[in-house]
């Protein structure tokens, strides 16, 4: 069982998993729920950076949505399966996410994994998602919690 930081706040790996979430709906909603290469409306975010970075696992610029194929079973354009085919496309159609790639690929994490942080991303990533879409990954009773966390910040 996860152990609970407060009553009102999932563990730290549920936050993480509400993260995760909610950048890969945002990164969806960036991209119009299209794939970049095909069009297709069935999409998955992808991340261009691997998402064991920490540093840039959140960051919405380095997500691309894709249909399955594209994502991962294309011979030809699947960043899984073929990653120079991905990338020589990427960098002719969207040469500023190649670039933003480029200067991203390494990045180092300094910060420390907590429930605080996961807080923060989630927090960062809330304007994103209509409220009732955040309601429904977050939960009703975090929802609120965090609602009255920024309540309390401002009075």
């Amino acid at each position: 069982m996860r152990k609970r930081t407060n009553a009102n706040v999932p563990a730290k790996g549920r936050l993480k998993d509400f993260a995760d979430r909610l950048w890969s709906r945002a990164v969806r909603d960036d991209w119009n729920n299209h794939c970049a290469i095909c069009g297709s409306t069935k999409v998955d975010a992808h991340h261009m950076v691997p998402r064991q970075h920490e540093a840039t696992r959140y960051d919405l610029r380095n997500g691309i949505a894709l249909c399955a194929t594209h994502h991962q079973f294309s011979k030809d354009l699947s960043p899984h399966m073929n990653a120079a085919g991905f990338w020589s496309w990427l960098h002719t159609t969207y040469p500023n996410f190649a670039e933003w790639y480029m200067t991203n690929r390494r990045p180092t994490f300094d910060g420390k994994k907590n429930s605080d942080y996961y807080i923060g991303v989630i927090r960062r990533l809330q304007p994103y998602v209509e409220p009732e879409e955040f309601v429904s990954i977050v939960g009703v009773r975090f929802a609120a919690w965090l609602e009255e966390q920024e309540t309390d910040s401002e009075c």
